[in-house]
């Protein structure tokens, strides 16, 4: 992942002041390369085998740490300076070409081979990695990386190179302050230096911890919280140029094999023990970082029995050679592999997937990478590399808007389609109400999925932030919904929830026209609505105390809030059924859950006002179905899935109906996704779904008649 140039990627042993001595290439750095990329590698393609192998970037980041400090202290101690302009385009040189390429190549292949509703998420990202400010654009997101998760950009891994040059830019602008005030202040050079290094270190290192505590999915992205492991390379590369300053004898052979193997032993630790539910970065980051340095540390000798030997053959350091477009090309493929195979890969996919990245790999860096190295290249003026790195990265830019653009008219496009159909009488749901007129109702799609147009999180015109919101945290919560069209209210109705709430949005705003309603939203996504602390989702624990209180706060917010104001008719949904809530009783999962609902809805009730739960709808199970029937456009019954796997108990409902109370009431539409046996993917021409576990807009305007009369029917029946 990081490439260096080759003053930088090996050893400077000379001492201060002394003319450049020959320099031998670090083997063990190799090796360390070839490590780390293997490990990211592995962990994309085959995430069970290696569930820790994310750790590799923590590798590369030390690596870079110690390398670049290396190459500046070596220059400002020969200089007295650094020439930022050459330092800059040195990077731009060696990083950007093959950068460039590979973003430009997957976004073509985007376009030919990815559905239209992914084209602006990989636009956009892919003019965020060119400009290299890909890893903020992920945290605004919240992205989860370990998920693997559907709709993942082809640049997505651009996130670290990403910490990299901002790393770049922004540390020899410190060293050359510590270098400034050791000068000014009669310090010693590598006092100032060190202290510097250890103060952006600690500071880094403490944010760390804090944030992946606080939030860890954007934790897991920000250039703050990975400073620290870039000032740990920093750190030894001035101890090291200190030492052999001052002449000090090299650690004994014995030393320096039991640091390696140390170091070696915690990378390996880390890659197999560390997984996607390990609270990372945070402090267990100190593990691999350590383990880099360790290795980096003891120097580039190292006794016969030293692990690392085993690393120096010539397969592990040509991997190294080509880790930085080894790991550019790997995750493009891994993301396309699905839509050109027409189905999900497999064990042989996989394998054809690393095999095609070290070809790939290979060829970018004897045609793109070394040229970078070349004497013409070398000869071009710092001024001349930045105007062409501009030009670079905004011919980017023009591609990357030209999809956007592209994806825009084709949603449009879409869109229109899509309201030409709904009047159908066979479209969305209508079909499932005549079998018999509506022919293959489970057939194609008659539109194409049309990406953030089907996206239930929306604000209609007719809503805007209400005056005293309910708080989750620094959320505000809560919209006022004015649908009365200038006719007296006939009902207040708050809509409460998590994103499943949300999700039928589209058909509660025509209930709420239709009947003049003053509509309330207060939603919140990954909250449980009941008053119990939520342990796990999708059995995967739930490690953020803060997220946790964030939830109970607000829940309890706005149960206080709903009692007080007494509306008509709360409607309420969740994601229940892959919550795991505690109590603190240790009962079992559906009686802590009913103890909840009736702590949380009666009290509702008592004030005077109806509860109505939507039922969750069903699963997705362990595959996107928009994504699915991409790949099986003639065919989207290969998407579909049983009915008993995909629609799991509803704790939330479940806990209505054990009340018996009159007051509390269930909607359970599950039949309009599972007719029968089966839970379908496409009904009536419309996708059913928007993403994994979320309905479409389409299909939810497609259920409003059918949702009012059996709204009537379950709140008035």
């Amino acid at each position: 992942m990081t490439q260096t140039e080759p003053g930088e990627r090996r050893s400077t042993e000379p001492a201060a002041a002394a003319p450049a001595a020959p320099r031998t290439v670090r083997k063990d750095i190799q090796a360390l390369r070839a490590l780390a990329v293997a490990a990211v590698v592995v962990n994309h393609v085959w995430p069970r085998h290696l569930p820790g192998g994310y750790v590799g970037v923590d590798i590369f980041f030390v690596i870079s740490g110690y390398l670049i400090s290396n190459h500046l202290l070596s220059e400002v101690r020969r200089t007295g300076t650094v020439r930022l302009g050459s330092f800059y385009a040195r990077r731009a040189k060696r990083l950007l070409p093959a950068a460039l390429l590979v973003g430009l190549v997957a976004l073509a292949a985007a376009y030919i081979w990815l559905p239209f509703n992914r084209w602006a998420v990989i636009a956009q990202e892919t003019i965020a990695a060119a400009f290299y400010a890909e890893n903020w654009v992920l945290a605004a997101k919240s992205v989860d990386y370990s998920a693997h998760s559907e709709g993942a950009s082809t640049v997505q891994h651009y996130w670290s190179l990403s910490v990299e040059e901002q790393f770049y830019l922004l540390w020899p602008l410190l060293l050359l302050a510590a270098w400034a005030v050791a000068r000014r202040f009669g310090f010693r050079h590598h006092r100032s230096l060190t202290l510097a290094f250890s103060l952006v270190g600690a500071a880094s290192f403490a944010f760390c911890i804090w944030y992946t505590m606080t939030d860890r999915s954007p934790a897991y992205f920000v250039t703050p919280g990975r400073a620290w492991e870039f000032a740990a390379g920093g750190l030894i590369a001035v101890v090291g140029h200190r030492l052999r300053e001052r002449g000090t004898r090299p650690l004994p052979m014995p030393v320096r094999g039991i640091l390696q193997t140390a170091g070696l032993v915690l990378l390996v630790v880390a890659a197999l023990a560390f997984n996607e539910t390990t609270p990372f970065p945070g402090y267990l980051a100190a593990v691999p970082v350590a383990g880099t340095a360790l290795i980096i540390a003891s120097g580039p000798q190292r006794p016969g029995w030293s692990p690392v030997r085993v690393l120096e053959n010539r397969a592990v350091q040509y991997v190294g050679d080509i880790s930085y477009s080894l790991y550019l090309w790997h995750w493009p493929l891994i993301i396309l592999a699905p839509a050109v195979l027409a189905r999900e890969a497999g064990t042989a996919d996989r394998i054809a997937i690393v095999a095609l990245s070290l070809v790939l790999a290979a060829a970018t860096k004897r045609f793109v990478e070394d040229p970078g190295r070349s004497r013409l290249l070398r000869a071009s003026s710092p001024r001349k590399v930045i105007l062409a790195t501009a030009a670079a990265m905004s011919a980017v830019a023009v591609a990357g808007l030209s999809l956007t653009g592209a994806a825009s008219a084709e949603q449009a496009a879409q869109e229109h389609r899509a309201a030409l159909l709904a009047s159908g009488a066979c479209f969305g749901a209508a079909s499932l109400a005549d079998p018999k007129g509506c022919t293959d109702p489970f057939g194609p799609a008659e539109v194409a999925n049309v990406g953030d147009g089907e996206a239930p999180w929306f604000n209609a015109p007719e809503c805007s932030p209400a005056p005293n919101p309910v708080m989750a945290g620094q959320q505000r919560a809560l919209l006022r919904c004015d649908f009365t069209q200038g006719q007296p209210a006939s009902e207040t109705v708050w809509l409460v929830g998590d994103s499943h709430a949300e999700q039928w949005k589209a058909a509660i705003h025509e209930l709420a026209r239709q009947r003049h309603w003053v509509l309330y939203e207060s939603l919140v996504g990954g909250c449980p609505l009941v008053d119990a602390k939520r342990v796990a989702f999708m059995g995967v624990p739930s490690d953020n105390p803060a997220l946790q209180q964030k939830c109970l706060s607000w829940s309890r917010d706005l149960a206080a809030r709903i009692t007080a104001e007494r509306p008509n008719l709360v409607i309420a949904s969740t994601f229940a059924s892959g919550e795991t809530v505690d109590d603190g009783t240790g009962r079992p999962q559906l009686d802590q859950y009913r103890s909840a609902v009736s702590r949380r809805f009666v009290p509702w009730a008592a004030a005077g006002s109806r509860v109505l739960v939507i039922r969750d709808t069903p699963l997705t199970l362990d595959h996107s179905t928009p994504d699915c029937v991409a790949q099986n456009p003639d065919d989207p019954q290969r998407c579909s899935n049983p009915r008993s796997a995909a629609l799991p108990p509803d704790p939330l409902a479940e806990g209505v109906r054990a009340l018996h109370d009159r007051r509390l009431s269930v909607l359970d539409l599950s039949d309009q996704f599972c007719p029968g046996n089966t839970c379908y993917a496409v009904i009536g021409g419309a996708h059913v779904y928007f993403d994994r576990d979320h309905v479409s807009r389409t299909y939810v305007k497609s259920l409003v008649p059918l949702v009012s009369r059996r709204f009537d029917a379950a709140v008035h029946g």
